[in-house]
């Protein structure tokens, strides 16, 4: 076989495979949103097969090693991170220095999607895309039906679930959308770029009505703050990734002043008004924040919190009939968890990496739509990372990167065709 037949093979193969994998999308985040992170590693694949992607990327990157590169600052900021994740695993009384593949895995798989994302062909880019954003549009569909029928379609599927009321079941289909949400702005951008605005405006409400449905109000508030996002961001791009870069570093470096939460007037205050889950986190990030100060400057090691969880003394909730534990697994904040587990040092390289990547997004002169595709769908993202996140769920990181697929393919879109509005 001649190399351009070998070429042509592994291009149709790569086709095939994205096609395949966008139509089974719906599926994995309805019935199984932990499969995120398989779905993303085999979305790399034709990346991965593809020569001028190791030479242009890792290649590029150790040619000009300059840290004052924003994204060699941010390649290396992530590299420190998951070094620190993996030094910390020796005090850490889980001891899993694997936990540092979890988080280095998805950063690096995900770069691999994104720019296979941006240097498809011109054909490849609207085919792609608009498979992309069908794929979204579909699986956010799936999972608003099955907040509308309580689950009918996981119902039919065995195992029969036997809890009561089958909260498990609803559970998993909020963080279905969870999975899915970034996505819906640059599926938005791309479906507003093929048909119309209000098409576009039509994605994200979608997401909207499957959040309310599956009853996780993060995920409504979530969609609610990245749709001002993006809309901001289409009258002023720099100046809302700026502004979004501001709100993501003083949410990290201010963490340790939940500390301070009244939980006592908060309880008493939002008893019947506020969700019972809502008052629980205040009681969480206290409880995780006072803690700080006793690991630093280095943390007490990656996944501390689920330790400690075991021995935690339990607490009483306004409007909840059980107990619940003062702290669980992850203190549901994802900057709170890294003050906690990884002390400074990790704190130090998250900003850096943040700050990296809001210069090569403010750098690369990105068209408005596709900035505002970018900035909703990290505003969508932070309110995750601030009530819910945690770094051990890998599932959510490749979330992360599902989202930068859409926005690359959205600049594509634009690149080859030039149909964004």
């Amino acid at each position: 076989m001649t190399e351009g037949g070998f070429r042509r093979r592994r291009d149709q193969a790569s086709l095939l495979l994205l096609f395949f994998l966008f139509a089974i999308l719906p599926a994995t985040v309805a019935f199984g949103h932990r499969g995120v992170a398989p779905w993303l590693l085999l979305a790399a694949l034709p990346a991965f097969a593809r020569g001028d992607f190791w030479l242009a990327s890792f290649g590029a990157l150790f040619d000009q090693l300059d840290p004052r590169r924003p994204f060699v600052a941010g390649f290396l900021a992530i590299c420190a991170f998951c070094a620190w994740i993996f030094i910390s695993g020796f005090w850490s009384p889980r001891a899993m220095p694997s936990l540092a593949l979890w988080v280095l895995a998805p950063a690096l798989v995900g770069g691999a999607v994104v720019w296979f994302s941006i240097h498809v062909s011109k054909v490849w880019a609207y085919m792609i895309a608009l498979s992309y954003a069908a794929a979204v549009i579909a699986g956010m569909g799936v999972l608003l039906f099955e907040g509308l029928s309580g689950g009918a379609l996981r119902g039919a599927l065995p195992p029969a679930d036997p809890t009561p009321g089958r909260i498990d079941d609803i559970i998993e289909l909020g963080r279905g959308v969870t999975a899915l949400a970034p996505a819906m702005f640059p599926a938005a951008i791309i479906a507003a770029a093929v048909w119309n605005r209000y098409a576009g405006l039509g994605v994200v409400l979608l997401g909207v009505a499957a959040a309310f449905s599956n009853d996780v109000s993060a995920n409504a508030v979530a969609l609610a703050v990245g749709l001002i996002a993006a809309i901001l961001a289409f009258k002023a791009p720099r100046g809302m990734i700026i502004s979004l870069l501001i709100a993501a570093l003083a949410a990290l470096l201010l963490a340790p002043l939940a500390t301070y939460l009244p939980v006592e007037a908060a309880f008493a205050l939002g008893e019947g008004v506020l969700p019972s889950s809502w008052l629980h986190r205040i009681a969480i990030w206290q409880t995780a924040a006072a803690r700080i100060p006793e690991g630093l400057p280095f943390g007490f090691g990656a996944d501390y919190a689920r330790i400690w969880s075991e021995s935690a003394p339990m607490i009483v909730v306004p409007d909840t009939s059980e107990l619940l534990p003062v702290i669980p697994n992850h203190p549901h904040n994802l900057f709170l968890q890294t003050w906690l587990e990884l002390g400074l040092p990790g704190v130090f390289a998250l900003a850096i990496f943040l700050i990296a990547g809001a210069r090569v997004l403010a750098s690369a002169n990105l068209q408005k739509p596709i900035v505002a595709a970018s900035c909703g769908a990290f505003a969508a993202i932070l309110v995750s990372i601030l009530v819910e996140a945690s770094l051990w769920q890998v599932w959510r990181l490749a979330s992360m990167a599902v989202a930068a697929m859409g926005v690359g393919l959205a600049y594509s879109l634009h690149v080859n065709w030039s149909r964004l509005p």
